[in-house]
């Protein structure tokens, strides 16, 4: 083939390209670079393989990435998040979910009520008798908190119960009560305001109101007003806040001390942010993450929940979990096991959910009784 005849037809391929400056001359010059046809040729196979070795390695299959060992995930849903996203049965289906072993009762509606136990407690349960009771592997201690309490109620929630499962708080109207549940002594601190959520911070205790929050020193009986209100702090170890500022806003961690990263789950909950103002479904901080759960995106499954757990530092979302069916309450997370598996409600039943494997397990079920509880934090 003659030069003419090549210089030819690198015009009429110039021609197929983008509009823009002449190719033609660009494409001639590479041909007489002094390669050669063959050494194009090596070139561009060469190029394929890489392609395709990268994207084998940037794209993993799928069973790689999503799915769990246990039949307990049904699959993984295509989502925007680069995350792995596990499913939970159907909650007709949860019930076939193998039983976790060890740690609480699995049914709690058949616990007997004993005057005393030995052994740690393991959670806080308030029934439909009004009364608080002590769970223990031998059976459900009541609570007697009235000395302390005065004419205010002491309402049990889910992050009344400290980590070391020796104290409880309740909150009061203008007062916290706190119990010592090895001795039996209660004592009352006042705090200023309707209070509603506590939040163990060591020797301190966060107290949230709608209006105003309040850091108790337990030592001292200190009560200092914090620069925010409202309900955004996390149960665990750290004080850290999940905030979303305002509608289409980003949502960002807080940390005393730390700053504020930002958490990107525009593409995963309904609102593009996770809720505030909503009692009873506080985040869960473990080590270095945090798991929050939130009405998911109509495009991921419709009427589901999603439950995110990320990285605090980062705020880097490191895997989810949809739940179907969750009903007008939602499936909150409560709390964890380990470093490794959060504890959700779902319906009538606490689930446990490995974040390394996505495998899913049966803790408790909650009779109808039980009317609200605190877990020990693992």
């Amino acid at each position: 083939m003659t030069d003419q005849r090549l210089r030819e037809l690198f015009q009429d391929l110039a021609e197929t390209l983008p509009e823009g400056p002449s190719h033609a001359d660009e494409l001639w010059r590479r041909r007489t670079s002094g390669r050669g046809r063959r050494r194009w040729t090596v070139v561009a196979v060469l190029a394929v393989a890489a392609l395709v070795v990268a994207g084998i390695t940037a794209f993993p299959q799928r069973v790689e990435r999503g799915t769990t060992e246990t039949p307990a995930v049904t699959g993984t849903p295509s989502a925007p998040s680069s995350a792995p996203m596990d499913r939970a049965p159907a909650a007709r289906e949860q019930a076939g979910l193998p039983a976790a072993a060890g740690g609480l009762p699995e049914k709690w509606a058949g616990i007997p009520v004993v005057n005393a136990a030995s052994g740690p407690v393991l959670a806080l349960a308030e029934f439909d008798d009004g009364r608080i009771y002590l769970m223990k592997a031998a059976g459900r201690v009541p609570l007697d908190v009235s000395d302390a309490a005065g004419d205010g109620a002491t309402p049990l929630n889910p992050n009344a119960l400290a980590p070391e499962g020796t104290r409880a708080a309740f909150p009061q109207k203008d007062a916290v009560v706190v119990v010592d549940l090895v001795v039996g002594l209660a004592h009352r601190y006042p705090v200023p305001g309707f209070n509603e959520i506590v939040l163990w911070r060591g020797e301190q205790l966060l107290v949230e109101q709608e209006k105003a929050n309040y850091l108790l020193d337990l030592s001292t009986g200190e009560v200092r007003r914090q620069p925010y209100k409202g309900f955004t702090g996390v149960a665990g170890f750290r004080d850290l806040r999940i905030v979303s500022p305002e509608e289409g806003g980003w949502t960002v961690l807080q940390e005393r001390g730390s700053g504020e990263v930002q958490l990107d789950v525009q593409n995963l909950t309904a609102e593009g942010s996770m809720p505030v103002g909503v009692l009873g479904n506080h985040g869960w901080q473990r080590d270095d993450l945090v798991a929050r759960s939130a009405l998911a995106r109509p495009g991921l499954a419709q009427g589901a929940d999603v439950v995110v757990v990320a990285d605090i530092a980062s705020g880097r979302v490191v895997r989810t979990l949809l739940l179907p069916s969750c009903g007008k309450g939602g499936c909150p997370v409560r709390g964890w096991i380990g470093h490794d598996t959060v504890i959700v409600e779902s319906g009538v039943r606490l689930l446990s959910w490995n974040i390394t494997t996505g495998a899913l397990s049966r803790i408790a079920e909650l009779p109808a009784a039980v009317t609200a509880y605190s877990l020990r934090p693992g």
